[in-house]
């Protein structure tokens, strides 16, 4: 894996951090593997303390096992949580000057790694079903298509999820999350469908939900914050698919007018496709760029807000009434818009071209 430091963009580094544990996580490391690992990704020395089983680890970024010491207080840390959701230890990192701005989320994915080993550890006696907050480790493994059938349907045992059952993924993203709003997301969702239902934090604005059923979540009578997708009714151990259609379908949701913010999957069809372009081809892509130059002049966001209307709508009197505006207004400005594409709404190809252009800028925002 090459260096992070080596890699432009903020969003592909943190990208290259999940692949990077979750490739781990298929070989079934050893805790010192995982400290190692993270050690030589961070580029700085690593530790981790597990007072539990009286595991004290350290290791340089050459993957040298070092002495023990105190951890320092500039260190980035993170607590460290078992299966049954305490606090078992302390991951972190030891850098002498600035922290590096993905410091806390390869910790994130550090702990998350670490807590994934120790499952493999604990017996399912030592586990209590009742709550419906899960382990994320455990979540981690339902979902990480590179497991074997064997390691997601223990995590779906220790989760308390019968392998037989139909399930249903939704991820759902807001503002940062705290353990209380995702144990109050669970319970406003179990309320609502009348179903069993798990949720895991995955990241910090992140939440995944699992709900046990054979029939579609209803979106007509639940809201929550936030942006929320829903999968196909799948099968347990098809959840890695599962989750990689709540995910597409996520960036979809509140998209413009046309996308509601809380949606199934089925919704997005074939546009879906369109999510799994490169996102630097999409910025290269000229009418994409035209796109993104009407957003930064002046009064571009309503230019967008104006431009996303008139597609969705059979007529300009139409649009109008939508925007808020005289029909002359509309018309003026849908003018300056088509003299800066030399494009037409009014043209079938053109349309087709315009919406395609829009949808694709708003996805690589999104």
């Amino acid at each position: 894996m090459l260096k992070l430091l080596n890699v432009d963009a903020a969003g592909e580094r943190a990208l290259r951090v999940v692949s990077y544990f979750d490739q781990l996580l298929v070989h079934q490391p050893s805790l010192e593997s995982v400290v190692r690992a993270s050690a030589i990704l961070a580029d700085c020395p690593v530790g981790l303390s597990l007072p539990g089983i009286g595991l004290r680890l350290r290791f340089s970024p050459e993957g040298l096992e070092l002495g023990d010491r105190a951890q320092p207080e500039s260190s980035a840390k993170l607590a460290i949580e078992g299966p049954d959701n305490r606090e078992d230890g302390l991951a972190w990192l030891e850098r002498d000057g600035a922290r590096g701005d993905l410091d806390d989320f390869i910790l994130e994915r550090m702990a998350l790694t670490v807590a994934s080993v120790l499952v493999r550890t604990v017996p399912l006696a030592d586990i209590d079903f009742a709550t419906g907050l899960s382990d994320p480790a455990l979540a981690q493994l339902l979902i990480n298509e590179k497991a074997n059938e064997a390691e997601r349907s223990r995590a779906a045992r220790l989760m308390g999820i019968d392998q037989s059952s139909r399930i249903q993924l939704v991820a759902v993203q807001s503002g940062s999350f705290l353990p209380a709003h995702v144990e109050a997301l669970a319970a406003t969702l179990r309320s609502a469908w009348q179903r069993q239902v798990f949720a895991a934090q995955m990241s910090k604005d992140v939440v995944i939900v699992i709900a046990i059923g054979r029939d579609p979540v209803d979106w007509n009578v639940v809201s929550v914050d936030g942006r929320a997708a829903s999968s196909d009714v799948v099968d347990v151990l098809q959840a890695p698919e599962a989750w990689r259609q709540a995910r597409v379908a996520l960036r979809f949701a509140g998209l413009g007018i046309a996308w509601p913010n809380q949606l199934d999957a089925g919704r997005v069809g074939v546009l879906g496709t369109l999510s799994a372009l490169d996102p630097a081809t999409v910025r290269a892509d000229a009418d994409v760029r035209r796109i993104e130059a009407l957003a930064a002049s002046a009064g571009g966001a309503e230019s967008i807000r104006i431009l996303d209307i008139v597609l969705q709508t059979d007529t300009l009197r139409s649009a109008a009434r939508e925007a808020n505006f005289h029909h002359s207004s509309i018309q003026s400005r849908l003018a300056t818009i088509e003299k800066r594409h030399g494009l037409s709404v009014r043209s079938g190809a053109d349309r087709q071209r315009i919406s395609i252009a829009l949808l694709l800028w708003q996805l690589i925002q999104n």
